[in-house]
């Protein structure tokens, strides 16, 4: 879901479109549509319908209410306006024309609305992107209910809507797990991807290096044919696991991870080689201890959160990323503190939707994250 804005064609993009004065240069993928005078440009998916039936809504948004993963370029009266789902996936740079792949000394984060004009001028208005943020607790079982409910939603919606062959890579980590307990609750019509792939195409072998700056791309899976690969991807954050947020929502309750790993309760935990990694120490060694109020922490951490950028749609292969999404975290937040450790030290909320939406799956995920073979619980997939 990659493009430039500009007045002339970029050679290092495979596709051009004329829109207006503008020339805007993209990945493979896109598509172009029209309500009344508008154009649109559009790439990617939403959770309510499919992007040509929400053209209407999409043209006219001004809030961004609409989850999902897609971009959409509007042009209206010499004017493209970016429209996003509403906790957008991508940077976007501005600076000499409009693009999301190459940084530029100005960032418009995901709270920007973006206006490009004639003139390769912007004009960026702000929206407010977390909304309301309830610190009041929930019970595990009411957070894991709804929690379920959102994804439950979400995955009904793209089974309906979605045309694409599905592909589904199982890392060994707990979120792409979770998120294939999901669809496998209501479709068999996909394929497990025993390994990893990765298809040339013009724009992968002339933007690698830019593209796998984001370090997500390291990781992904591409074809050069349509599909949609299923990802976990941002679950560490969004699930209330990232190093640096975990670490500033527990000690704000005075409660230090680096203590935590020297706990016997939590020697074995899953993510306990992964926060003992050097970096991940030195966070928790220097980050202080945040002031203010509850209030004010949550907030701060759903801004860390909404603005974590790691991978979108790349050439025909698309992804669906149902987890990216601020009210699953909101309610992470708000549970009770001893299930909150839990979930942070060794993925118990997510690992109890896992066996939820399908009892014994939990058995394929690694016993550390990222570390001593994830593969290895996955053999039984493979046989002999």
């Amino acid at each position: 879901m990659f493009f430039n804005i500009a007045h002339s064609p970029l050679e290092n993009y495979p596709c051009h479109w004329h829109m207006g004065s503008f020339v805007v240069s993209t990945d493979q993928g896109w598509q172009r549509t029209t309500v009344g005078t508008a154009e649109i440009l559009y790439k990617g998916y939403a959770d309510a319908a499919t992007l040509d039936q929400l053209k209407e809504q999409i043209l006219f948004q001004t809030d961004p209410m609409l989850t999902g993963n897609f971009c959409a370029l509007v042009l209206v009266d010499d004017t493209i306006e970016i429209q996003t789902d509403r906790y957008r996936s991508f940077p976007i740079y501005v600076g000499n024309g409009v693009n999301n792949l190459v940084p530029t000394a100005r960032t418009a984060w995901t709270d920007s609305l973006i206006s490009v004009h004639a003139d390769l001028s912007v004009t960026e208005k702000k929206f407010d992107v977390i909304g309301t943020v309830d610190t009041d607790p929930l019970p595990r079982d009411q957070v894991v209910d709804q929690i379920i409910k959102i994804l439950d939603s979400k995955t009904q919606s793209f089974v309906a809507n979605n045309t694409l062959p599905v592909k589904v890579f199982l890392s060994g980590g707990v979120d792409s797990l979770l998120v294939y307990s999901f669809l496998k609750k209501y479709t068999d019509q996909f394929e497990l991807v025993l390994g990893t792939h990765v298809d040339w195409d013009y724009f992968w072998i002339k933007n690698s290096t830019d593209i796998t700056r984001n370090w997500g791309y390291t990781q992904i899976h591409h074809w050069t044919h349509d599909c949609v690969l299923t990802s976990g991807a941002p679950g560490d954050e969004f699930m209330l696991r990232s190093p640096v947020t975990a670490d500033l929502f527990l000690k704000h309750q005075g409660i230090k991870i680096a203590d935590l790993l020297k706990h016997s309760q939590w020697q074995n935990c899953l993510h306990h080689s992964y926060f003992m990694r050097e970096k991940h120490q030195q966070i928790f060694a220097t980050q202080p201890v945040p002031s203010g109020t509850k209030q004010q922490l949550h907030w701060d951490l759903c801004n860390v959160v909404a603005n974590d950028w790691q991978h979108w749609h790349l050439g025909r292969t698309r992804t669906w990323t149902p987890l990216r999404d601020l009210e699953l975290f909101k309610l992470m937040l708000r549970l009770p503190q001893h299930d909150a450790v839990s979930q942070i030290m060794n993925s118990e909320i997510s690992i109890d939707i896992i066996e939820r939406n399908s009892p014994g799956l939990s058995q394929m995920l690694s016993s550390q994250k990222n570390m001593h073979n994830p593969l290895a619980n996955l053999a039984g997939l493979v046989g002999q």
